[in-house]
């Protein structure tokens, strides 16, 4: 009971002392003193209030420790604010990842998906003409691109190639796929909502659906012959 009641002080203590630091910034900017070039004498100013934050939760974590928890020895005191301070530094870590994980959008760069699409034998395939790719991620909507190679042959079977961000962290992400003379590819894309880098393709994954393209029609299963197939991952 002792460290929860030390712990709530320490942090009234870096309250206070964050307060503290910020007061003593300004008079303590003029002495230096502190340019106020580009920001400079902000950034002092939030420096400064942190070191007070610090020491004020030290201080008042340990003295809460000493008079009110009864800890007598430097020992005792140092050993209880230390698993103080790791409680608060794994509350942090999990208050991260779960900001992290309701973010929509990814932070920083955005990754991409690499895949191939793999058509039936002898699928007629020779210009680029008619060829489009949509990434469909909630309400998120991006093209994708075709690579510089992006025809090559399995067999007899054309493979196209070509790579699509993922702007959406979210699991329920499909691909449709526009080719000429020949039905709309609906792909789901089994990523997790934040995919794991690989360095090569994963299996190929039969179409889900296909869309004929005729008014009011809904998108169906492929029949047998229809052995549309898709490979993907996230580069590293």
């Amino acid at each position: 009971m002792s460290i929860v009641i030390a712990l709530v002080a320490g942090l009234l203590g870096a309250a206070i002392g964050f307060a503290g630091g910020l007061l003593i910034a300004t008079p303590l900017a003029t002495v230096i003193p502190v340019s106020s070039f580009e920001g400079a004498a902000g950034t002092f100013a939030v420096l400064i209030g942190l070191i007070g934050g610090a020491t004020g939760f030290l201080l008042a974590a340990m003295l809460t420790l000493r008079y009110q928890g009864g800890h007598r020895g430097l020992l005792a005191i140092g050993g209880r604010t230390a698993a103080i301070l790791i409680g608060l530094a794994i509350l942090a870590a999990i208050g991260i990842q779960i900001r992290l994980a309701s973010i929509e959008h990814f932070p920083g760069a955005n990754p991409q998906m690499q895949f191939e699409v793999r058509l039936p034998a002898n699928a007629g395939i020779a210009e680029l003409k008619g060829i489009d790719f949509e990434m469909q991620a909630g309400s998120q909507r991006s093209g994708g691109l075709l690579r510089d190679d992006w025809l090559r042959h399995d067999g007899d079977q054309p493979v196209i190639g070509g790579l699509v961000p993922l702007y959406t962290r979210t699991s329920q992400r499909m691909l449709v796929v526009s080719l000429p003379d020949a039905p709309r590819l609906i792909f789901n894309i089994k990523l997790a909502a934040t995919p794991r880098a690989s360095k090569t393709f994963g299996d190929w994954h039969r179409v889900d659906f296909l869309d004929d393209r005729k008014p009011d029609s809904q998108p169906r299963k492929p029949g047998k012959s229809e052995g549309y197939e898709i490979r993907y991952f996230v580069p590293e």
